[in-house]
């Protein structure tokens, strides 16, 4: 066995025990640092030895060993090792003061080596303390490089967000925005706000908000809403304010608070509602156009059907009594009426020839017709008087009829021919009904004509 194979079996052996295995554990935790911290640490504190190494082998192959040459370079030594902090100063100055007295060296007192060892301590603390002070400054500098392009950043997207705004305001001409105090008082203006209200912002700057509302209990109203709680309470609301020409606007606003550092103002967004309001009331108008359009419409349908009606060939008075009956119905259903006669009158006397709907009692007394004024073809138009219907009716209707419309048909020799339409609840005639009722009449007289000879005297229908 060589020596090589004996030197690796006393390491295994020595490794086995506990004392090898704490010592292979620390020899690991040397080489080894736990942290980045103590890493840097360890190399600050070999790189002093190593400048303390250098200048001693430099100082030793140059001759620099008289006088004070060996202080200064060991000085010089410890300042730099100082750069990397107070303990890789301590580290170099130690192993400065151990190779003051090794040779070459000339003997050096305790009192020398003291001395230096103080003048050492005093080097790396100026050194260090500068070094640290640089640090810090250099530290802050980075800070206010950091808060100032943060602040230049800030300003960026702040130009940018007030040209997006602006190009919002322009866009959306009807609406505005401007700033307000807890107390409400106008602390920013924007062009938007000008162009809505006329006030400029030297004028209005500074006033109080009630200078843009119409009233004083909107104002209180508004105050209000600065102390509101929760905020779902400042929500969108109408109001009417007030411009710097003096009329008023109607406008939807809404207060929202601004966020921290401007916790004490809120913005005022305004939409001026003034077209919208117009384009309301137009598009109202014109339903309402159109529905009395859709109604007129309708009513002409109507009353076309009235007169299809009222003119139908298939109902033809000539057919004899059935006819004039089904025509007098159609005329009762078209004006709403409680009843209608076809009356013959006479010199004699007055007959019914045929009805629909209410039914009369029986004739007038004989000459009560010949002498009114409905006998002379007039139409007679009597409205809620009861009484005035039993002077101008031929015949004794019932005592609740109150109106009556009488329309004559034709008076052929002394014969003489009439419609009588009447109802008992208040009904007033109109042309319309008017104009109906003498349609019928109309047909009434030319089947009345082919019927009765002029020169028929009393003869009837």
């Amino acid at each position: 066995m060589n020596i090589h194979s004996q030197f690796v079996d006393r390491l295994r052996r020595y490794a086995a025990l506990p004392a090898g295995q704490a010592a292979g554990a620390w020899m690991a935790h040397l080489l080894s640092p736990p942290t980045p911290q103590e890493h840097e640490r360890r190399r600050a504190h070999l790189a002093a030895l190593l400048l303390v190494a250098v200048v001693a082998t430099a100082k030793n192959v140059s001759g620099l060993t008289e006088g004070s040459a060996t202080y200064t370079v060991y000085v010089l030594a410890i300042a730099v090792s100082a750069l990397g902090g107070f303990a890789p100063a301590c580290v170099a100055l130690m192993a400065s003061v151990l190779l003051l007295g090794a040779p070459p060296h000339p003997a050096v007192g305790s009192v020398a080596r003291i001395v230096f060892a103080l003048e050492g301590l005093g080097v790396a603390a100026l050194v260090v303390a500068v070094s640290n002070r640089v640090r810090a400054a250099d530290a802050q500098l980075t800070v206010l490089q950091e808060a100032n392009d943060e602040l230049r950043e800030q300003a960026r997207r702040g130009r940018i967000t007030r040209h997006a705004l602006q190009h919002l305001e322009d866009m959306a001409s009807d609406t505005a925005v401007f700033l307000v105090s807890a107390e409400g008082l106008i602390v920013e203006w924007s062009q938007s706000a000008e162009r809505v209200y006329g006030y400029t912002a030297e004028s209005i700057v500074g006033s109080g908000i009630a200078a843009i509302f119409s009233d004083a209990g909107a104002t209180t109203d508004v105050q209000a809403l600065f102390t509101a709680n929760p905020p779902a309470e400042r929500a969108r609301r109408p109001g009417v304010h007030r411009r710097a020409d003096g009329t008023r606007v109607h406008v939807e606003f809404e207060l929202r608070q601004c966020p921290p550092p401007l916790y004490g103002l809120f913005t005022v967004a305004v939409h001026d509602v003034s077209r919208r309001r117009e384009s309301d009331a137009f598009r109202e108008a014109a339903f309402r156009a159109q529905a009395a359009l859709q109604k007129a419409a309708d009513d002409a349908q109507s009353q076309l059907a009235v007169l299809e009606s009222l003119t139908d060939p298939s109902v033809n008075p000539v057919g004899g009594p059935f006819a004039v009956g089904e025509l007098l119905e159609r005329l009762r259903s078209s004006v709403r009426a409680d009843g209608v006669a076809l009356v013959q009158l006479g010199v004699t006397r007055s007959r019914l020839v045929s009805g629909a709907g209410l039914r009369p009692a029986r004739g007038a007394a004989p000459g009560v017709v010949a002498s009114s004024g409905a006998a002379d073809g007039r139409v007679t138009l009597v409205h809620n008087d009861p009484a005035r219907v039993v002077q101008v009716s031929a015949l004794t209707w019932s005592p609740t009829v109150s109106s009556i419309m009488v329309v004559p048909v034709c008076h052929i020799g002394q014969s003489g021919f009439r419609i009588e339409v009447v109802n008992e609840r208040r009904a007033p005639s109109t042309e319309w009904d008017l104009a109906l009722a003498r349609i019928v009449a109309d047909r009434l007289a030319q089947a009345i004509a082919l019927q009765i000879p002029a020169d028929s005297g009393n003869a009837v229908a």
